[in-house]
């Protein structure tokens, strides 16, 4: 008779078994640290640095403007003037020229501020700090200048820009008695006070002059409009500025009640 061999299972069969379950997990541990590895913090460099952002930057941060009679409101031009003759900017730019000198040059200049020029230096002058500010974005400072005329009750500001050694006024406004204003970027802001309050007209470089836009502020003033005199239609602030100036110049301070302004820069 033949012997049926034994057909259990063979003992040899389960190390093999266990060695197989051992690389699975194996592989999955080091499946699962690969994408650890992917998602966690990475050196990205040196972080970019913020610029700060742009602030208001007043022009006389110390100056306490004196009360305005009522009724007065800034009255800006928007024109191109006269070079002055007389003056050569040297090198070192306007911080170099003598105010005073510069205004009694500047044909552009009313004989009330002439007159009032006599009194400096002195107690009685009204010629405050100049100011030197980048309006155009050229990189070159221009000169603010502002002269507050007590008996007139108004306040005169300038802006002078220079180019190949010759000065020019880019802005001439009259104001009520206290008017000052600051610098936001090459943007200048100047307030005054009128009977509804505080109004501010930003002035902005065109290429030719510092053009004025809808002056803001007043009760009720939702539009942005204010209360400015209008520029004069014959005003040639948009023209090139390599082009000869306009010779028909205010050289008296503004009488009549300003008109609302709606021309934009």
């Amino acid at each position: 008779m033949s012997r049926i061999p034994h057909t259990g299972p063979p003992h040899h069969r389960r190390p093999i078994v266990a060695a197989l379950t051992a690389l699975t997990a194996g592989a999955a541990l080091t499946g699962l640290a690969g994408c650890a590895s992917e998602t966690g913090t990475r050196d990205g460099g040196v972080a970019p640095s913020l610029s700060p952002p742009v602030s208001a930057q007043p022009l006389w941060p110390q100056y306490a403007p004196p009360t305005p009679p009522a009724g007065d409101e800034t009255s800006p031009t928007d024109k191109r003037y006269l070079t002055v003759e007389g003056i050569t900017v040297p090198a070192g730019g306007l911080k170099k020229v003598p105010v005073k000198q510069l205004l009694q040059h500047d044909p552009n200049v009313p004989k009330l501020v002439l007159a009032a020029m006599e009194d400096c230096p002195g107690s009685r002058c009204g010629l405050r700090r100049p100011v030197y500010r980048d309006l155009t974005g050229d990189g070159r400072d221009e000169l603010i200048v502002a002269l507050d005329e007590e008996s007139a009750g108004l306040t005169l500001i300038q802006v002078y820009w220079t180019r190949d050694g010759t000065v020019r006024p880019v802005l001439i406004s009259w104001g009520p008695l206290g008017l000052t204003g600051e610098t936001f970027g090459h943007d200048l802001l100047l307030t005054s006070t009128g009977d509804d309050g505080l109004y501010t007209t930003r002035y902005r470089w065109n290429g030719a002059v510092m053009a004025a836009g809808a002056p803001q502020g007043g009760n009720g003033d939702t539009a942005g409009t204010g209360r400015a005199q209008a520029p004069d239609p014959s005003s040639d602030a948009d023209a090139d500025p390599g082009a000869a100036p306009s010779s028909t110049l205010p050289q008296t301070p503004p009488a009549q009640t300003p008109r609302p302004q709606t021309r934009t820069p």
